[in-house]
């Protein structure tokens, strides 16, 4: 099975090295000053993209290491309808997970999902902290398929 991406870390690479560091160079070099803030501009945005990205894998580190876990069945994908990167959606993933309290539901933060991922091919895995189960995140990953 293989890790589902999730939007932040494809999309911090191609802002900064797409728009921010060109857009930032160019401006210096033949100086132009709105070129140069839209550059600055968007290598904030990259970086913030890349904070969100280093948390997020933080989160799930400690989670993993600290928490409980259990598998979950998937409900609903919640596609974001006009949020695509490339030929993939982006979406949430609502899941059912059963705890000693009885099931949870819980949705997950967004993941790019190809336009052929099914429900089926899909598998959840939910990590709790072990003092407060509204703090939680969710691990996606997607079935081998023999094409």
């Amino acid at each position: 099975m293989n890790i589902v991406e999730t939007p932040w870390e494809r999309t911090y690479k191609f802002i900064l090295f797409v728009f921010g560091i060109p857009f930032f160079l160019v401006g210096i070099i033949i100086k132009i000053l709105p070129l140069t803030i839209n550059g600055i501009i968007w290598i904030v945005v990259g970086l913030g993209l890349l904070t969100k990205n280093i948390y997020n894998k933080r989160r799930l580190e400690t989670l993993k290491r600290e928490g409980l876990s259990c598998d979950g069945s998937i409900v609903r994908i919640h596609p974001a309808h006009m949020v695509k990167i490339g030929s993939y959606v982006t979406a949430k993933v609502e899941c059912l997970c059963k705890t000693e309290k009885g099931d949870k539901s819980v949705r997950s933060g967004y993941y790019l999902l190809s336009p052929l991922d099914r429900r089926e091919d899909l598998h959840v895995k939910i990590y709790f902290d072990r003092n407060n189960s509204e703090n939680y995140t969710v691990e996606l990953f997607r079935k081998e398929t023999g094409f």
